[in-house]
């Protein structure tokens, strides 16, 4: 490994040599997710012609309209994390792809309503429904205790992750 990298490894593994060989492997574990998450996502990308902001934004708006809420581009941009002039592009991108329509507000015009066309539900679901399928049938192969601890594992991963924050999507316990 170069000299100075922030990896959190050397070539024998974690530089953690206090730690057991078994919490080790659980770490690498969680390395191979990683690096295997983000194959998946550089492959739908090329499947979809799209950025991962865009797919982002994409789940974000199909989860709104499977709620019963309006998606608007100032939700989204809150969700996001990102400004209101790049939604406006990122909205763009996905218009002209043929993913979104927008509209405004029927008694507010200055919100911007979007909704997904009916293509968009089925080119995400032809991507990613065969992966999430088999994600499906792993977590049915669990013991309801086994889901617990994976789910409790994760929660905690992420907070980490987030250095400490509020962790994204945790149930309130």
């Amino acid at each position: 490994m170069p000299e100075g990298t922030t990896e959190s490894s050397t070539s024998d593994g974690y530089w953690y040599d206090r730690a057991d060989p078994s919490t080790l492997d659980v770490l690498e574990a969680v390395r191979r997710h990683r690096e295997a998450e983000a194959l998946t996502r550089r492959r739908m990308r090329d499947d979809l012609d799209m950025g991962d902001t865009d797919v982002s934004a994409l789940r974000w708006i199909i989860r709104e309209e499977r709620a019963g809420r309006d998606a608007t581009s100032a939700a989204l941009a809150r969700a996001l994390g990102i400004t209101t002039a790049a939604v406006t592009k990122l909205v763009g991108r996905l218009v002209a792809s043929g993913y979104l329509d927008r509209s405004r507000h029927p008694s507010d015009r200055r919100v911007v309503l979007l909704s997904t066309r009916p293509g968009a539900h089925e080119r995400l679901r032809r991507t990613l429904g065969p992966m999430h399928e088999r994600l499906l049938q792993l977590a049915v192969s669990l013991t309801p205790a086994e889901r617990a601890t994976v789910v409790d594992f994760l929660d905690r991963l992420a907070g980490i992750v987030v250095e400490g924050g509020e962790r994204p999507g945790a149930r309130p316990t």
